[in-house]
């Protein structure tokens, strides 16, 4: 599966820029569902199987990034965020800007610390205060570059492995629930029903494209496959945050949106512990996913989140454990194969 991780994740697509994402997916679906097709938001729609019940996996195609804002006189780009970001991370960060005649390296500058006052030298750089250097000499070299104002741009980070099961890289929220979601789709043969696995367009900034998607396909019950966070990391404590990446995948039982329906609790639930298959409990403050919307669409969609937990979430250097990762297409699998029973 790693290769398969690094297919998606070198797939450069932020919050309303998927179509590189969109590619990817539907080949790596095709040939394991009866149908397949992109709506008019740009949501990959598979379907494998009819009947009842009817299930839909969503996975959320896109990743957060930043768009160009500003070009002054001296080919400097200033540039605005697209979904959830620590700005504090983003000074000297490696990027690419999507322009017109393809990806163009830069590199976020700002102040060295070297003439900050004091003042200035205790305080995280504002966002107001960087820029992206792409090594030109004026504005006309940016131009010449094909970079324009509101071309997107993405992290550059690749895929790497660490010891034993983990692994590193950008964008793992939620290349990592597509990666588990086409897994799924590949693996199941034997189950009753219809399963739609979707892959959802501009999550990251308020998780639109399940909305439509869902309305559309109006399933009997609705799992988001998605990353969490892990809090096995100095500084975190248990009661804080008590996932690891390393003890199963997580179900979302309450996020800053929603509650997970009991029947999607019960299910997920007894399956896991039927197939022996760890599984960690999420309670959380902040954050929400694909399934925190879709109970309020129609008469109201019972839903939940299967989420991978990851270390350093929205950063380029995020963490995975790949057995963690396999459990999760383990218990959607067994999840599919058991949800007439339940639905």
């Amino acid at each position: 599966m790693f290769d398969k991780l690094k297919k998606l994740v070198d797939a450069d697509s932020i919050s309303g820029y998927e179509e590189s994402i969109q590619d990817v997916l539907t080949q790596m679906l095709k040939k394991h569902v009866d149908e397949i097709r992109i709506d008019k938001m740009g949501n990959v729609i598979a379907r494998k199987g009819k009947g009842s019940p009817v299930i839909m996996f969503a996975a959320h195609m896109d990743e957060i990034g930043l768009i160009v804002k500003y070009i002054d006189k001296e080919g400097f780009i200033f540039f605005d965020k697209i979904g959830g970001w620590d700005e504090r991370i983003l000074p000297t960060k490696k990027v690419l800007v999507h322009g017109s005649k393809g990806p163009v390296p830069g590199v976020i500058g700002s102040k060295p610390p070297h003439i900050q006052d004091k003042d200035e030298s205790k305080k995280p750089v504002k966002l107001k205060d960087m820029f992206i250097d792409i090594g030109a000499k004026n504005e006309d070299d940016v131009k010449k570059a094909g970079i324009s104002v509101g071309d997107f741009i993405t992290r550059q980070g690749s895929v790497d492995r660490l010891l034993g099961e983990r692994v590193t890289g950008r964008g793992f929220d939620n290349r990592v629930g597509c990666l588990v979601m086409t897994e799924i789709a590949k693996r199941s043969d034997k189950f009753k029903g219809t399963a739609y696995f979707v892959g959802t367009v501009k999550e990251e900034i308020g998780l639109i494209g399940v909305r439509g998607s869902a309305f559309s396909i109006n399933p009997d019950v609705l799992v988001a496959l998605d990353t969490s966070i892990a809090g096995d990391v100095p500084g975190i404590s248990k009661p804080e945050v008590p996932l690891t990446i390393y003890d199963g995948p997580a179900l979302d039982i309450k996020d800053a949106m929603s509650i997970i329906h009991p029947k999607v609790k019960k299910w997920v639930k007894e399956t896991a512990e039927k197939n022996k298959i760890k599984l960690q409990f999420d309670v959380m403050s902040g954050g929400a996913t694909d399934a925190s919307v879709t109970p309020t669409i129609r008469e109201g969609i019972p839903s939940g989140a299967l989420n991978v937990p990851v270390r350093y979430i929205h950063t380029p250097i995020e963490v995975a454990d790949m057995k963690t990762v396999e459990n999760a297409v383990k218990l959607g699998v067994k999840m599919l194969e058991s949800a007439h029973k339940y639905f």
